[in-house]
């Protein structure tokens, strides 16, 4: 009878935690980006909502929620090198590589990050560009930090790294928006967009979606040649710059 009663307590918590929760529904604007020879850029929008989990009564979802948008692009392996004077000429000396080091990171909040999370709440779940899930470091342990460091002020000067502290716009309480510019050197490849609904530095929900950027037409041969077929495309490139500069040299001849 006890262990009833107990199960019962126990069912009806859950239950009753399960309707207090919250659950994000969120989307993007664009699955595919297209790169052509006039790609200059795209922007993209990102939007959700926020509703109870087993359609509760709507009032209980109130303003007190923060939206953190991680879009992240495809991973390689990064090394970070540091030059050294070497009797007067300048080589790479120490370095240190990352595994698994996505190629573009944009951090898109209502507020900025660090007052939406502590650092750790933001570290576990991937919202810092220094983030112990992502950084797969080989090398120098005492040199990881001042090396990922230079890494990431590196990509963020290229605008492949950036946060944008109040990009989630909440149009109602529940409604939200957010927009990002891909520049025109966007990296090809599959990308995720993690949305995190927080309160109170707690994480209380998540959604992903994915999208993928391509190069299309004549560029996208030109790329796909050079990377499948690097030896005939070598050997064209040669055979054309050596046809160019024949017919140059009969075009000022006459």
């Amino acid at each position: 009878m006890i262990v009833r009663a107990l199960f019962s307590a126990v069912f009806t918590f859950f239950l009753v935690a399960e309707a207090n929760a919250q659950r994000l529904v969120a989307a993007s604007s664009d699955p595919e980006i297209s790169i052509n020879s006039t790609f200059a850029g795209e922007e993209i929008t990102f939007f959700g909502n926020i509703e109870n989990a087993f359609d509760g009564d709507a009032e209980q979802v109130t303003n007190d929620y923060h939206i953190v948008i991680a879009v992240r692009g495809p991973t390689s392996t990064r090394v970070a090198r540091r030059k050294t004077n070497q009797f007067g000429v300048w080589l790479n000396g120490e370095e240190v590589a990352f595994n698994n080091f996505p190629s573009f990171f944009h951090l898109i909040s209502n507020l900025p990050v660090d007052q939406i999370a502590n650092l750790e709440e933001l570290s576990v779940n991937g919202l810092a560009f220094d983030s112990a899930p992502f950084l797969q470091p080989r090398g120098d342990a005492a040199k990881i930090s001042e090396f990922s460091q230079e890494l990431i002020r590196l990509m963020e000067e290229q605008d492949l790294y950036k946060r944008i502290d109040h990009g989630v716009i909440f149009h109602s309480n529940t409604f939200y928006s957010a927009r990002i510019e891909l520049p025109a050197h966007v990296p090809n490849g599959n990308y995720i967009a993690i949305t995190h609904l927080f309160k109170d530095g707690q994480l209380k929900a998540k959604k992903a979606q994915r999208f993928s950027v391509r190069t299309v037409g004549f560029e996208r041969f030109l790329s796909s040649s050079a990377k499948d077929h690097s030896f005939l495309y070598g050997l064209v490139c040669v055979l054309l710059a050596i046809f160019t500069g024949w017919l140059s040299g009969v075009a000022f001849r006459r």
